[in-house]
């Protein structure tokens, strides 16, 4: 099976919020499905959940926070707030090497992941619910196979790292 012809069994999504009551009601209820990452072979993207900002506004406004417009670094950030990401990584892909300015939080649903941090070492996520935190270092991820890896991450923007003087701004590397 090739990377394009594996279908993801998508991520359910339960979104709550107030009925005109006041009472905590249920406002929808639906499996989101990821898309082929524009720039990167056997890597899905789906956006569950961004906010404009922290603390956030989405006061029961009417609004699907995974369709907005992510301003921030790559489009996975959401200048001046969170968004939360579903990821799948097909068996023997890898991402680009990647920076952005936020924090991420990274945790594994399913599959074995690889991260690969610059200075050469790798972390092994192979257990479901393990956590790997993204503080603005320039990083991969691979899976070592044999099936989809799934990990969700939730990302805050953030101002970039400083070394030294010297920004780390967000880029992407080949």
């Amino acid at each position: 099976m090739s990377h394009d012809d594996w279908k993801s069994p998508g991520v359910r999504r339960i979104v709550t919020a107030h009925n005109p009551q006041g009472i905590a009601a249920v406002h929808s209820d639906e499996v989101l499905t990821s898309q082929a990452h524009p720039l990167m072979t056997g890597v899905r993207t789906g956006s569950i959940w961004a906010t404009e900002s922290v603390p956030t506004k989405d006061n029961n406004v009417d609004i699907d926070g995974a369709t907005r417009v992510l301003t921030g670094d790559l489009g996975l950030v959401s200048t001046g707030g969170t968004h939360c990401l579903v990821t799948e990584i097909a068996p023997g892909a890898t991402t680009l090497w990647h920076r952005t300015s936020s924090l991420d939080h990274n945790i594994l649903i399913s599959g074995k992941l690889i991260a690969m941090l610059e200075d050469g070492t790798e972390y092994v996520m192979d257990r479901p619910g393990d956590v790997l935190i993204q503080r603005g270092t320039m990083h991969n991820w691979h899976n070592p196979g044999p099936e989809w890896v799934r990990y969700i991450t939730v990302i805050v923007d953030a101002e970039s790292a400083v070394v030294n003087g010297t920004v780390m701004k967000a880029e992407v590397k080949d």
